[in-house]
């Protein structure tokens, strides 16, 4: 009778994609800073080290939409403040005796990101 077959362990065949992963990349005629961004990820998986993105090049993508999303947290965060300002400025705090003094610090800043625009 035929023994059953030992399958080789999970970390094993991890291991071996990785390693193929990485020579496949570096083997490739076109070096592209997507490959270069491959190969180092999977060398350092390798030697068992997390994943820090500023130790690997990345590629120009990841680099963009990284850059996009902060731009649309600082959007969203200007709009708070801009609207936050307008009540403010419109007395809106429930502070009686400090709402005119803040209105004013407000609309002046309302008015000198206004003149900034134009």
């Amino acid at each position: 009778m035929n023994a059953p077959q030992q399958l080789p362990r999970t970390t094993d065949v991890h291991q071996d994609a990785l390693d193929h992963i990485m020579r496949t990349a570096r083997a490739s005629s076109s070096q592209t800073r997507r490959l270069r961004w491959i190969a180092s990820r999977a060398e350092a998986a390798l030697q068992g080290r997390p994943f820090v993105a500023s130790e690997h090049d990345q590629p120009k993508m990841v680099g963009e939409a990284l850059l996009q999303a902060k731009n649309h947290q600082l959007r969203l965060a200007n709009a708070r403040l801009r609207t936050a300002l307008a009540q403010v400025a419109g007395g809106a705090t429930g502070y009686l005796d400090r709402d005119s003094e803040l209105a004013q610090i407000a609309q002046a800043a309302l008015d000198a990101e206004q003149g900034s625009r134009a």
